[in-house]
Parts: structure tokens; C-alpha cells; sequence
């Protein structure tokens, strides 16, 4: 708000006539501190008068030590000056700039902030704007914009840069102008459809971002076809991405841009990651990730380069190189829009190394995510409640995830994030509500061809679904699918293993060298969590203590953590699963010690510790006292406390 005395001081300039400090004041209104030789240019007046008004417009006591108008002040100075005064001084001084070429973009923008339109400090904004990387191209846009900069040939750029600020809806509205003119230039519809893919990938709407290259189509793709060929893989659709690839020879970075050398190696990493082994396809989406993608030029894309090795690596079982492709990438540039995606895929990795005691999720707002992050978002959220043995935490988390579930549309990099919501659906009974995107994942997986490099991940999820569900039938096509590529990928051949090993276990004729084998190959694929459940589950279905003991103890060494799994059919329980003061409850019960005795030596009531016995047995699914006394025993409770196994 003004302060009577700001107003009065102005008041009094103008009427005193005094237009010369008004204009030193007006120059300072925009952060030019007073400088009698811009003062003279822009007033048109002798050099001593223009000193003078300096002087006066510093004695008036409006402006601050270092010669600039507070904000305060600014909406009084608009009022006396009259919005036409002000303007053109401010026109002059953005023409005294010019004409010596030192109109810098911080002033320019603040003249464009300040009201003036003017087609020449639009294009000079414009110019700005193009020549500025992609993290600061957004301020330069908009200033261009606010001063009256327009057409279909800005209107790309511009998208870009909202897009890379994060602003989906601006970008879709600026792009969509375009797609929707008369007349547009080819190179602004084909750069529209760039940006219009983008925003619909990040809202989950894949089929839509493909149908908008199918519209396009290959004669009017040019050197946008590698954009094309990602998107329409991502959404399993190899046939038109083929004709694609065969339009322009193969997909070749025509002119030889950085931004089209980065599609195209892209665009062949994910090719490759079809039909070769996953380090070809790494390998390229590295040096596509290693092209900065804030320089000049920079564009909106599919998926960011990096995200995409990342999720290679966390389907092929190596968490610790999507770790260091991640981190590498948020040390980078953490500001971007990116880095968001980056953290969740991160919270990934050391999730499936079996790493539940981090809450991955904190401090991220679920609301101010696009719809493909919002789906790893709560997917991390019910993961890390299963792999705790929260039952209240995933049944939360799930209730709050259902909306995102109910719209999701799969595409290739959503199915790690779609399968742990498919493993918390089963959990929870509630499989109706994701069928029909498991269906399309499944569907999507399979007109790819069966990449190994993207089905084995998925199918695993369909081992871990039908083992939650009880239903060894739906294991086995899983199960053979991973048998199929066993040749082509150690990662799969791991998990095919683990798959016949499971299936054993429930049939109830688990082999106990079968089971060591498998937990100790999928620790080594990064899959501990998994590991040290199939060697808990496994350890309740064999007659044999020491054997049971034996399996317990290869999943507290895979992971104490990693062993707490939910139960895996009604009634049963993995061992690791018992709280602190339980387990404290069943070393003593297993030492043969009374209710009483229990609760002089833990200094609670007896009442209390029958309390704790009936919550152990429900967990453990036991049927009798003997049954639950067995498996505690089994589990290793009579040993040493510190060597007890602990939630």
C-alpha cells in the first residue's frame, strides 16, 4: 500500500511540472537506478537538466538508497503519471536500448511486466527467449507474450518452455492453438504434436499422445520421427512405429542437431531394448542422457532419456545402476521438472533392494503431480505398507490410490508402478478395480513381442499375484513365460526359477535346496524383499525343523526387513512379521516361562501378556498353542536376543 507521504512526494512533482524527475522516477519504477545520461536520452533533455532531475527525484525521499522505486510506490506513480505518461517514457526507454543494442533481459521483461506492449521489445524478447536455455526460456516467453508477441512460430517454443516449468495446462492450451489454426506452418503442427504427446503421456493418456502421430503421420513427421517411434513404442504399437522408422531411413538425426541426435539415440536404445540385450539399449539412452537437455534447442519430450535407462535397469534386476543414473541425474539440474520423476524412480530402487525403513514418499504432494508420476507416487505408497506387513497403511494408501487406479492407462514405462498397485489389489480383494489396466499392461507386453527386457518384470508381477491369491493355476503361464526367455536373460532366468520354486512351495512340497538357490539368485538381481519371503514362506510348509530353521535363517541374512512379508493365503504369516515387545513375548514363551513369569521379567500384567500371545498366534496363522510354539521355535526365538529376528 502507498504511503501518504510516497503519494504526497509525487503529488508534489507533478505539480510542480517537474516531468523531467517523473521520468527518473518512472526509469526507477523498473529498476533503472538514476543515470543523468539515460535521463537525458530518454527526456530529451540538455545533460545539466537531466543531472538536476536526479538530484531532485532523489531529494523528493521516494526512492530507496540505491536509487529505485519500492513496490509500494509503483501503483501511486501509475495514478499521477496517468497509464499513458508512463507508458511512453518507458516506450522511450526501451527505444534508447535498442537502438544501442544494451537492452538486457531483465529489463526487458520488466517493462513487459510494467505494461508495454510494443512489437519491437517483443521481438527482442522473442530473440531472448530462443537464444536462453530451456530453464530460463519460461520468464523470457512470458514476457514476450505480455508484450504483445503472438503467431503459431512462437507458440512451440513457448510450450516447450511451460512444459519444462511444469505448467501441463498452459503448454496444452499454447500447443493446441496451433494444431487448431487455419493455416500453420508445418513445422509448427509437427512441433505441436510434439508438445501436445508430451503433455498426454505425463497425464496418462498414452493412447492419445499415439493417436496424435498416427493423425500426423510419416509424410509430414520430418526430423520429429524419432519422437514418433518412442511414443508409439511406449504404447506398444510396433507396427506403426516400423513405418516410422522405414520413412526416413532408419531413423537418422536430420539436420544433425543436438536435440535430434538425442531423439534418435533414444528412439534405437528403445528399439534395441526389443530385441538385443538391455546394455545395447542402455548404452545409447546414456549418451542421449549425457546431451543436456536445459541448452538451447532443448525440446519436450516423451520421456526424459535417463528415466528410461533407469526403468531398463530396475526390470533387468539392477537397482544399483538405476541409483547412479538417477542420482547423477537430480545432481545435474534439481530444479527441473524431471527431478520429481527422478526421486520416486529412485525411492523404486531401493525398494525392491528390499529397503522399507525410508518413507519415500515424504514431502512429495500427490496433487501437484502429473498422472504417470501421481501412479508411482501411490504405488510406492501401498508397496511400502506390503513389504512392512501394514495392513492399515495399505488399506489407507489403496483407498486414497483408487481414483488414480480407475484412470490409469498403461503404457511400457508404467509397469513396475501398475504392478505393485496389481500386488495391493490382490492383497486387499479388490482386483475388479485394476483389471482392466492389468489386462492392457498384459496386452501391450505381448504386441511388443515379448521383449524380455520389459515382460520378464511384468510377468513376475503375475507370479507375486497369483502366490498372493492362493491360485497356483494363474502362476503357471507367468511362469512359462519366463521359462521362454530364460535363454536371453539371466535376469528372467532367475525369476523363472524363483517361479517354479514358489510354485512348489504352494503345492506344499517345497525343496528346501530348490528355495536356497532361488532367494540367493534373486537377492543377487536386487529382488531381496522377494528373496527372503519365498525363504520365510517356505520355512512354514517343511515337516523338518532344522530345515525350517535353515530357511529362516537365509532370509534373516537376505534381510531381516525384507522378511516381513503380509501373508500370502488366509492363514499363514511370514515369521519376521511380530512386533519389538512380541517378540521379546515369544523368546520367553519358547524358553518355556508362565504368563506370570513372562510378565515379572518384561514388568508387565500377566493379562497383558496373554494379550501379546493371542495377537502372535493370529499373526503366525497357528492353530493351536503347540503349532504357534513350534514355529516361534522354528524361527529361532530361543536363541539369544540378539540374535532374534525383529519387525
Amino acid at each position: 500500500m502507498t504511503s501518504p507521504d510516497e503519494r504526497s512526494a509525487l503529488d508534489a512533482l507533478l505539480s510542480s511540472h517537474d516531468h523531467t524527475a517523473l521520468v527518473v522516477v518512472t526509469l526507477a519504477s523498473v529498476g533503472v537506478a538514476p543515470d543523468p545520461y539515460l535521463v537525458a536520452d530518454v527526456a530529451d533533455v540538455p545533460m545539466p537538466a537531466a543531472a538536476a532531475a536526479v538530484e531532485r527525484a532523489r531529494g523528493c525521499g521516494v526512492l530507496s538508497d540505491e536509487g529505485l522505486l519500492p513496490d509500494s510506490a509503483r501503483g501511486a506513480l501509475r495514478v499521477v503519471m496517468g497509464e499513458h505518461g508512463m507508458l511512453g517514457v518507458l516506450r522511450r526507454l526501451a527505444r534508447v536500448h535498442l537502438d544501442s543494442g544494451g537492452l538486457g533481459g531483465d529489463l526487458a521483461v520488466s517493462l513487459a511486466d510494467a505494461g508495454l506492449r510494443d512489437p519491437d521489445l517483443a521481438q527482442h524478447l522473442v530473440e531472448l527467449a530462443s537464444a536462453a536455455d530451456r530453464l530460463a526460456a519460461r520468464r523470457l516467453w512470458d514476457a514476450a507474450a505480455a508484450a504483445g508477441a503472438q503467431g503459431t512460430d512462437i507458440s512451440v517454443p513457448y510450450a516447450d518452455a511451460l512444459l519444462a516449468s511444469g505448467d501441463l495446462d498452459t503448454a496444452a492450451l499454447t500447443v493446441d492453438a496451433v494444431l487448431s489454426a487455419e493455416a500453420p506452418s508445418p513445422d509448427g503442427v509437427r512441433g505441436a504434436v510434439r508438445v501436445a504427446s508430451t503433455v498426454a503421456l505425463m497425464r496418462g493418456t498414452a493412447s492419445h499422445a499415439a493417436d496424435l502421430y498416427r493423425w500426423l503421420g510419416p509424410d509430414r513427421i520430418g526430423p520429429d520421427a524419432a519422437y514418433a517411434v518412442t511414443t508409439l513404442l511406449a504404447v506398444g504399437d510396433a507396427d506403426c512405429a516400423a513405418t516410422f522408422v522405414r520413412a526416413h531411413g532408419g531413423l537418422r538425426p536430420v539436420p544433425p542437431t543436438s536435440a535430434n541426435a538425442r531423439s534418435t539415440l533414444v528412439a534405437r536404445g528403445l528399439l534395441d531394448s526389443l530385441t538385443e540385450p538391455a546394455t545395447v539399449a542402455t548404452g545409447s539412452l546414456l549418451r542421449a542422457a549425457s546431451m543436456a537437455d536445459t541448452a538451447v534447442g532443448a525440446r519436450a519430450e516423451p520421456e526424459h532419456p535417463a528415466v528410461i535407462a533407469a526403468l531398463i535397469a530396475l526390470h533387468t534386476g539392477d537397482p544399483a545402476t538405476a541409483r547412479a543414473v538417477l542420482t547423477e541425474t537430480i545432481a545435474a539440474d534439481p530444479g527441473c521438472a524431471v527431478s520429481t520423476r527422478c526421486r520416486l524412480l529412485l525411492a523404486w530402487s531401493a525398494l525392491v533392494a528390499g529397503d522399507t525403513g525410508v518413507e519415500p514418499t515424504s514431502g512429495v504432494d500427490p496433487a501437484t503431480l502429473p498422472q504417470r508420476d501421481a501412479l508411482s507416487y501411490f504405488a510406492l505408497r501401498v508397496a511400502t505398507a506390503r513389504r512392512r506387513g501394514d495392513t492399515g497403511a495399505l488399506m489407507s494408501a489403496w483407498q486414497e490410490a483408487r481414483r488414480t487406479v480407475a484412470e490409469a492407462e498403461p503404457d511400457l514405462f508404467s509397469l513396475i508402478p501398475l504392478g505393485e498397485l496389481w500386488l495391493a489389489a490382490v492383497r486387499l480383494g479388490d482386483t475388479a478395480r485394476i483389471a482392466h489396466s492389468v489386462s492392457a499392461a498384459t496386452a501391450l507386453v505381448a504386441s511388443l513381442g515379448e521383449p524380455p527386457t520389459w515382460a520378464a518384470t511384468w510377468h513376475w508381477y503375475g507370479v507375486q499375484a497369483a502366490i498372493l491369491g492362493g491360485a497356483p493355476a494363474d502362476l503357471l503361464p507367468h511362469a512359462r513365460a519366463l521359462g521362454s526367455f530364460a535363454d536371453r536373460s539371466p535376469h528372467a532366468a532367475a525369476l523363472a526359477s524363483a517361479g517354479k520354486a514358489w510354485l512348489r512351495v504352494l503345492q506344499g512340497e517345497p525343496d528346501v535346496a530348490e528355495v536356497e538357490t532361488s532367494a540367493r539368485t534373486l537377492e543377487k538381481f536386487g529382488h531381496a524383499w522377494d528373496a527372503a519371503r519365498l525363504a520365510s514362506d517356505a520355512a512354514l510348509r517343511v515337516a523338518d525343523t532344522r530345515d525350517a530353521t535353515a530357511l529362516l535363517q537365509i532370509a534373516r541374512d537376505i534381510g531381516a526387513v525384507a522378511a516381513t512379508a503380509e501373508p500370502t493365503e488366509p492363514g499363514s504369516a511370514s515369521l519376521g512379521a511380530l512386533t519389538e515387545r512380541e517378540a521379546e513375548v515369544a523368546h520367553h514363551l519358547v524358553l518355556g516361562l508362565t504368563y506370570r513369569e513372562i510378565g515379572a521379567q518384561m514388568y508387565i500384567s500377566a493379562k497383558t501378556v496373554e494379550h501379546h500371545v493371542a495377537r502372535i498366534r493370529r499373526r503366525l496363522g497357528a492353530q493351536s498353542r503347540s503349532q504357534m510354539l513350534s514355529m516361534l521355535r522354528a524361527a529361532g526365538y530361543a536363541e539369544d536376543k540378539e540374535r532374534r529376528v525383529h519387525a
